[in-house]
């Protein structure tokens, strides 16, 4: 069974002496040269952003592509967190649309909007804007549950890691990505590397539980136990199975299928 599956301002002075202009320079230069210290985006206007925000509102992706690039890769700008974050939801939008063009000139789309989402994580260090980008990461999260469970079922579980290596640099607390990527790299023969993503997955399951995560990760979560414990219990390791069911029990006691699987695997 497998899971179903975000200026300076330009002033035109009139003459005036150098100690006035050098004065009002000064005013200037000052507030400017702390916001370049302190701030995640320091030489970004806001309204170049705002544009970014409009232009993904009207569906203008491939121009959201082209600006943001330019802050992803200028040494002056390239830490500033939002553009990598837009550059990922230019591309999800690209990978949903029915638009032929964008099917033939962008087929990794996903797994762009993943690399950008994941650089965005890395570039927000203190998570000041993830509260813009959640609902978003969601539905990336989501789209690649989904895409990911549909290499699970022709077995190319090789394509299904490549999916689930992002989701895990997506979020590292995210315990139901590093048991899916756990069970993924057992069925691809990496028993090592398995072992330690899901003991990734029991130690943030014993640290957190279920607290903190969304409901697509809560699903993906109770998918991944139910996918772990059938695989483990046909391949000879019943015991290993009933103590992932039991870890996780109190979490989905009330779903159906969860239940089930545990009175088939627990006796």
């Amino acid at each position: 069974m497998t899971p179903r599956l975000q200026s300076f301002r330009i002033f035109i002075f009139a003459p005036m002496k150098y100690a006035q202009l050098f004065f009002v320079l000064a005013l200037f230069t000052a507030p400017i040269l702390a916001w370049s210290q302190d701030d995640e985006e320091p030489l970004i206007p806001q309204e170049d952003l705002d544009e970014l925000l409009m232009w993904m509102v009207d569906g203008k992706y491939e121009k959201v592509l082209y600006k943001a690039i330019r802050y992803t890769e200028s040494d002056k700008t390239d830490d500033a967190p939002r553009p990598y974050a837009y550059m990922s939801m230019a591309y999800f939008r690209i990978f949903e649309s029915d638009d032929p063009d964008f099917a033939e000139d962008y087929s990794n789309a996903l797994k762009e909007a993943l690399k950008y989402a994941t650089k965005y994580i890395k570039k927000d260090k203190e998570l000041e804007h993830l509260s813009e980008f959640e609902e978003y990461f969601d539905e990336l999260r989501a789209a690649t549950i989904s895409e990911s469970d549909m290499h699970i079922m022709d077995e190319k579980y090789t394509k299904a890691k490549s999916f689930y290596n992002y989701l895990v640099k997506l979020d590292e607390e995210d315990a139901g990505a590093h048991l899916m990527l756990g069970t993924i790299l057992w069925k691809n023969r990496a028993k090592r590397d398995a072992g330690e993503s899901w003991e990734m997955a029991k130690s943030l399951l014993a640290e957190y539980g279920d607290k903190g995560l969304s409901e697509v990760q809560r699903n993906l979560l109770r998918m991944a136990v139910i996918w772990t414990a059938e695989t483990m219990d046909t391949e000879g390791m019943r015991s290993d199975a009933i103590e992932w069911l039991n870890l996780t029990a109190d979490y989905f006691e009330s779903d159906k299928e969860f239940s089930a699987v545990m009175r088939s695997i627990g006796g």
